[in-house]
């Protein structure tokens, strides 16, 4: 019975049981000011702790969403490098084709070293695919500014050859998605009689 006397409610969810005897007024108004004093340190607390959380929440989120954007950043500076060099490569390419457009000069170079030549070529192709370069050759296709660069036009015999690239002088090549040299073509245009 004496320890129901020691116990003082402060509200209905805390209790405090102190082993002492606060029959004496001023020592529970003590105590209840003390209890007063750390629920309201306790709240406190409880408030700096949800804001420290947050804010370090949001600079995690704000370190995570810098990370992705450096790492898109990394590699569109890749892209272009990498868009640099195959430009480079791609005269490489056209010289090839230069060399191979001569029939009668291809046709009379030793086999062996047409052979060697075209396996160089090859080579430079598969290095091409493997870096996701596409060779784009319209010929017979309607001309497409948005793929095509047109350098003349040459007469058409037929009506529905009227737009369409009849010539293509110089390949063009896409990467990624995206045009990085137009085919320069010629396009027929076809004149009634």
């Amino acid at each position: 019975m004496e320890d129901e006397e020691n116990k003082i409610e402060v509200d209905e969810d805390l209790s405090f049981d102190s082993g002492e005897d606060f029959t004496d007024a001023g020592k529970a108004g003590e105590l209840a000011a003390k209890i007063v004093k750390l629920k309201s340190e306790l709240k406190t607390c409880k408030s700096e702790k949800g804001e420290y959380l947050a804010g370090w929440q949001r600079a995690k989120a704000d370190y995570l969403n810098l990370k992705k954007e450096e790492e898109a950043k990394r590699g569109e500076v890749s892209k272009y490098a990498k868009a640099d060099v195959l430009n480079d490569l791609i005269r490489l390419a056209d010289s090839f084709a230069m060399a191979f457009a001569d029939k009668e000069a291809w046709e009379s170079v030793p086999a062996n070293w047409r052979q060697g030549v075209e396996y160089i070529h090859n080579q430079l192709l598969v290095v091409f695919r493997d870096h996701g370069l596409e060779e784009l050759d319209p010929q017979g296709e309607m001309f497409d500014p948005a793929r095509d660069e047109s350098v003349g036009t040459v007469p058409a015999e037929r009506e529905e050859d009227d737009g369409r690239v009849l010539e293509v002088i110089k390949k063009g090549y896409r990467l990624d998605g995206k045009i990085i040299r137009p085919a320069q073509v010629r396009v027929g245009e076809y004149k009634k009689q």
